[in-house]
C-alpha cells in the first residue's frame, strides 16, 4: 500500500527503488541532472507552463508558495490545526517575521 498522507511516511516499492538506483543524475543546483529536468519538462507540459520546478518536499513546496504570496510583515490567518501552523510556522517566521494568528 502506497501512504500518501505525507512525503515522510511513503515507503518505496522493490520496482521504485530499482528505478532510483538505475536513473541517471547529475547536480540540479548546474542544472545537469537529466531526471530532474525531464521531470519539470513533463510537469510544465501538463499544466501548461513554460517551466517546472521539483520540489522534493511538500514543505518545501508549501514554503516557496507563502513566500510568493508574502511580503515581511504579511500575515497569514490560519486555523491553529493547519499543517503550516504546527509543522511550518518556525520557517516562515525566521524566513519572513511573518505573525500567524
Amino acid at each position: 500500500m502506497i501512504d500518501l498522507r505525507s512525503d515522510t511516511v511513503t515507503r518505496p516499492t522493490r520496482g521504485m527503488m530499482e528505478f532510483m538506483m538505475n536513473a541517471k543524475v547529475g547536480d540540479d543546483v548546474f542544472e545537469d541532472d537529466p531526471t530532474v529536468k525531464e521531470l519539470e519538462l513533463r510537469t510544465a507540459e501538463l499544466f501548461g507552463m513554460n517551466d517546472g520546478l521539483f520540489c522534493p518536499s511538500g514543505t518545501m513546496s508549501n514554503q516557496i508558495a507563502l513566500c510568493v504570496h508574502l511580503s515581511p510583515g504579511d500575515e497569514v490567518i490560519c486555523s491553529r490545526e493547519s499543517h503550516i501552523y504546527n509543522y511550518e510556522g518556525g520557517g516562515l517566521l525566521e524566513m519572513q517575521g511573518l505573525l500567524f494568528v
